[in-house]
């Protein structure tokens, strides 16, 4: 759907609430109006129910002659103290029905005058009535006819279309010129340092976050460019070794034992460069939040123990004891993702764990918070006050020499970290230098 110029929105805006108010104000005063006239043709029913006192007003007097040729647009009634109609001015009285139940009639005789109004069966006209009880007990009734609100306003139908396209070609001029006015300051805008643009204190939001966004945007260039920068220095030392090894291979005179260090060595930088390649897709991945796979409900404490079977020759070599504690842990999660995150975890525990440290896994579900926490402790080499802000970026290593004999891509933790958010959960660590580490990773169920 092709979306509404902004010309178009304000002018929708500007004539639907002109219109509106417009209808609403010509109601109100047509109303008001109008309840003002009927006001006055009660004042004038009175008025004439007065002069029409002076007259002889009983069943046999000879005035109601008098009363059947006055020149008057008003209906005059003479109804008798039972209801009985003795005389009217405009039908011949003696069809009528009685009246003694008619509202004005009994209001009369109760409070000595009435007055009332009654819709016609095509609720286009309405009779008032006024009566009033006379000295002998009989009831005055005068009554007219009145258009009612409804017949007013559709007599008034064109002058209200007039003012409709008038407020038709009002709202599209003030459109026009509105729109133009607001646009003129958008187009000053300065991309590049949009705060410093002067513009409307409503769009002060708007530039702050074109602020916000350039500067992400530098941020990410910049990280793109570090992480261009770490892949190539990442490749080619195991490159460099595998060339220079593979070209004095292919010279020949080497003999079996040298031959197969060379290969041996060949082998571990070519692992080296896969592991880092895969990390590399596993964080591609993630950041674009491309993976396939469903999250499906899983139990963390499984995974940890699958975790734990693969890394468990690893720590047997440097004598390091891993126990596993806590409850099933359930979570709702992608399971090679949670997996991934779980290993990374106990592996650098493992890692940059002593001799014969001790590694501790925990997981426990915290039914009142509705959190299950993965905790992984250490107590190996721990982590630096001033580096703990540093650890989650990739390729940062903390001891860069130790990290690339141990196997490291440096990009554990980076997986870890992005792995968390992909299940909104968050990782915090704990660690003093020298004292082991602990990370928490909180799952929201």
């Amino acid at each position: 759907m092709k979306n509404k110029s902004l010309t178009f929105k304000i002018f929708l805006s500007t004539f639907s609430v002109g219109v509106l108010v417009y209808f609403l104000c010509a109601l109100v005063f047509i109303t008001n109006m109008y309840g003002y006239f009927e006001k006055k043709i009660f004042e004038e029913l009175k008025t004439e129910s007065t002069l029409l006192e002076g007259y002889n007003l009983s069943e046999n007097s000879e005035d109601l002659s008098v009363l059947s040729e006055l020149k008057t647009q008003n209906r005059i009634t003479l109804i008798h103290t039972d209801g009985t109609v003795y005389f009217d001015n405009t039908v011949d009285a003696s069809g009528m029905e009685n009246h003694a139940l008619r509202s004005e009639f009994l209001k009369a005789k109760e409070d000595g005058m009435s007055t009332s109004s009654r819709y016609s069966s095509t609720m286009l006209e309405k009779t008032l009535y006024f009566a009033k009880l006379l000295e002998n007990g009989d009831v005055l009734r005068i009554s007219c006819d009145q258009h009612t609100v409804g017949v007013l306003v559709l007599g008034m139908s064109q002058i209200l279309l007039i003012m409709l396209v008038i407020a038709m070609i009002i709202s599209g001029v003030t459109a026009s010129i509105l729109s133009k006015k607001i646009i003129e300051p958008l187009n000053k805008i300065n991309l590049e340092n949009p705060e410093s643009s002067d513009v409307y204190e409503e769009l002060k939001p708007f530039t702050k976050r074109i602020a916000e966004e350039n500067f992400e945007k530098s941020q990410r260039e910049e990280l793109r460019q570090q992480f261009t920068a770490n892949v190539s220095h990442e490749l080619k030392t195991p490159l460099t070794s595998i060339s220079g090894f593979a070209e004095i291979l292919k010279q020949g005179g080497t003999d079996e034992k040298t031959t197969k260090d060379f290969a041996d060595t060949i082998y571990e930088e070519s692992q080296r460069m896969i592991a880092l390649v895969n990390d590399i897709i596993k964080l591609s991945k993630l950041d674009e939040k491309s993976i396939s796979l469903e999250k499906e409900p899983l139990s963390l404490r499984e995974i940890t123990r699958e975790a734990i079977e693969v890394i468990t020759p690893i720590a047997e070599k440097k004598n390091v004891s891993l126990n596993l504690s806590g409850d099933s842990g359930l979570i709702n999660g992608v399971r090679p993702v949670i997996y991934e995150m779980v290993y990374n975890l106990i592996d650098n525990a493992v890692k940059y764990n002593n001799e014969k440290g001790i590694v501790s896994i925990r997981i426990e579900t915290i039914t009142e918070t509705h959190n299950v926490i993965l905790t992984v402790q250490d107590n190996g080499i721990g982590i630096p006050e001033r580096e703990k802000e540093r650890i989650f970026e990739r390729f940062y290593r903390i001891d860069k020499s130790r990290s690339r004999e141990l196997g490291g891509t440096g990009l554990g933790l980076s997986i870890v970290k992005h792995a968390a958010k992909y299940h909104n959960a968050s990782v915090l660590v704990e660690s003093k230098e020298g004292d082991g580490s602990t990370f928490k990773v909180i799952f929201i169920l």
